[in-house]
């Protein structure tokens, strides 16, 4: 192919007059149990070939005749059995910007390309060779990545060494070859060198894992149809097989979608298995359906949250005139112009694309790069790592939900805080509220920020840095900045290390019998992005506005009250300017107000009870990943 080919509005089309499986039935169940019975009463119903799933429970039925699609729908335990039929497919890719690639000096760094790609503009915009310094790696600790596509020719040099596993859903064979009747055969070839293109040669081009591995699932057929059968199968096996596949890049946007679409993709959130798809291109600069909010494209706008959906940026982080966009549907956007990929003349051609088809693997690669960093992310935690590290600007602001492109770099450096969910906390003269929290990602600065009553006080914990609030104190949050509390409260403070787990043992005591509410949220900021908080996706909002745990608190016994001394000497020094007492002065403290009753001896002593309470009251401790390291491991 030349250098530079521009695909105005093309994507894998439909050949004219093709149909799919017309006798094809995808019947969904709600019992996994209830697959093998299916099974088994499918081939006495006259199938003549079933393919079947526990995750999702599902099943797809091929009948030589009219299929029994009544009879199979009053079945019970049936949730839904629809016909096949073929994608309904949009563009995801565009014109290029750029004319034919000018000749380069030899590469002198790995993002300076190689001689058939010198010009790897978006790898040196998304900080690739940063993040695999900080990571340690290139690819060969990361998970595999699988594309679903049209066809790959995996005998491309660029490619050697990253096959995984690979099936033609279309074919029903091992052949994952191009099917060279869709319109851009080499789409599936071009989106692997984005991933995976190899480092240590001067052909192709350089990918987001150069040691990294792919697992091709070939979903269009030798008519160059694709079926949702095709589509839903390759997704199901994903989520039913053990395939060390974490990420899975779609490139292909549909207007409409299928129960058994649907399932498919919520089996792979079941899985583990982060979806990244492009959000579709226009077949003109500026067309009127290019908002995703309103028209929906799919997978793209699905709003789970392990869908990530990924529109074009330029050279100067704008968004590309072609590139679909969504301010609540779409998450982030990626390099989508004058990219340099594999194409499939020979094992060595390369040329030049733009669209979204092309920007979705840069962050489908740039995921598995920071499940390497750090392995024991969730999927949820990785889009949101996307989306918060992301390279914010003006051009993208209300584009997409990050107000940015990819800034992989920063990906890898972000720290992912975790909590559980704290019960109901009785003091009982006093009481130790724990935290059990996690550090699964990069090193960052924590901060716990705990609203109470006031008669209830946050005295000590060591390790950490503690400051006591006050209705009208200052306090600048990670995440909220500046903010006046209107009630009192308990500010921690300290550096979580990268990968770690401890306990926090918040001493706390009470000036009087009383029963409230109380809240707590954990904050953590690093140097790959602004902020993350914890909890994600539960908890109530705080005065702040944020998500936090609200938990009962009930003080049943003091021993000292407002006016009167403190219990000992013995206690845990209180001492505002150490690191385990906090700041009472300054940085949005208690104005350097000492908390603690005045007197020298408990003479005068409130006690109603003669001993501290021992437990520790919050039960609800998060269960850490197994393979988390301690705190006192090595980082990496």
């Amino acid at each position: 192919m030349s250098a530079a080919v521009l695909l105005l509005a093309l994507s894998l089309v439909q050949a004219p007059g093709a149909r799919a499986g017309e006798g094809t039935l995808i019947v969904g169940l709600d019992d996994p149990e209830a697959v093998a019975e299916l099974e088994r009463e499918a081939v006495l119903m006259g199938a003549t070939a079933v393919r079947c799933w526990s995750r999702p429970a599902q099943c797809h039925l091929d009948f030589a005749g009219r299929p029994p699609q009544a009879e199979l729908q009053r079945r019970a335990g049936v949730r839904f059995v629809e016909r096949d039929g073929l994608v309904p497919l949009v563009p995801t890719t565009a014109p290029s910007s750029g004319a034919a690639m000018a000749p380069a000096p030899a590469p002198g760094s790995d993002t300076d390309g190689t001689s058939a790609c010198p010009d790897l503009w978006e790898l040196e915009t998304i900080g690739l060779v940063d993040a695999w310094a900080e990571v340690g790696g290139a690819g060969a600790g990361a998970p595999v990545v699988a594309i679903q596509d049209g066809g790959f020719r995996t005998t491309h040099d660029d490619l050697e060494g990253t096959y995984s596993g690979g099936l033609d859903y279309g074919d029903n064979d091992w052949d994952v070859s191009p099917s060279m009747a869709v319109s851009v055969p080499a789409h599936g070839t071009f989106i692997a060198g984005i991933v995976a293109g190899r480092d240590d040669n001067d052909l192709g081009r350089v990918g987001i894992l150069s040691e990294g591995q792919l697992n091709y699932q070939k979903i269009a057929d030798s008519s160059g149809s694709l079926a949702w059968s095709y589509a839903i199968a390759a997704m199901n096996d994903l989520a039913d097989g053990d395939l060390g596949v974490r990420v899975l890049n779609y490139s292909i946007a549909s207007s409409s979608y299928t129960a058994g679409f649907l399932d498919a993709v919520e089996a792979l959130e079941d899985a583990g298995i982060l979806l990244v798809a492009a959000a579709g291109n226009c077949g003109s600069a500026g067309c009127p359906e290019a908002d995703n909010d309103s028209t929906p494209l799919y997978p793209a706008s699905f709003s789970h949250d392990h869908v990530v959906a990924v529109a074009g940026s330029t050279r100067d982080d704008a968004l590309n005139p072609y590139s679909h966009y969504g301010a609540s549907s779409v998450d982030l956007a990626a390099p989508g112009v004058d990219i340099c990929s594999l194409g499939i003349d020979s094992d060595t051609d390369t040329y030049t694309a733009a669209g979204t088809s092309y920007a979705a693997p840069l962050v489908a690669g740039a995921a598995a790069l920071i499940w390497e960093a750090h392995p024991d992310l969730r999927t949820t935690e990785v889009a949101r790592v996307l989306r918060a590290s992301a390279h914010e600007t003006a051009e993208l602001q209300g584009r997409v939900q990050a107000d940015g492109r990819l800034d992989l770099a920063a990906a890898v450096r972000t720290g992912v805080p975790r909590s559980g969910q704290p019960e109901d906390l009785v003091v009982d003269e006093r009481a130790d509220l724990a935290f059990e929290i996690t550090n699964v990602g990069a090193e960052g600065e924590a901060q716990i920020l705990v609203l109470h009553p006031e008669w209830l006080k946050g005295m000590w914990a060591e390790g950490w840095e503690l400051t006591r609030l006050d209705p009208g104190d200052t306090v600048t949050l990670h995440d909220a900045g500046e903010h006046v509390l209107a009630g009192h409260g308990t500010l921690l403070e300290a550096t979580l290390p990268a990968h770690s787990e401890q306990t926090v043992l918040l001493e706390l005591r009470g000036s009087e019998v009383a029963s409230g509410t109380a809240s707590v949220r954990l904050v953590l900021a690093s140097e790959g992005a602004d902020w993350l908080n914890s909890p994600y996706a539960a908890g109530e909002l705080d005065e702040t506005g944020f998500l936090a745990w609200t938990f009962g608190v009930a003080v049943t016994a003091v021993e000292w009250a407002e006016d009167t001394a403190p219990p000992s000497d013995s206690d845990p020094p209180v001492d505002s300017g150490s690191e385990a007492g906090g700041s009472a002065e300054g940085g949005g403290g208690s104005g350097g107000e000492d908390l603690e009753p005045p007197g020298e001896t408990a003479a005068g002593c409130a006690c109603t009870g003669a001993s501290r309470a021992a437990g520790l009251a919050w039960l609800g401790l998060f269960a850490v990943l197994a393979g988390s390291r301690r705190r006192d491991e090595p980082a990496g």
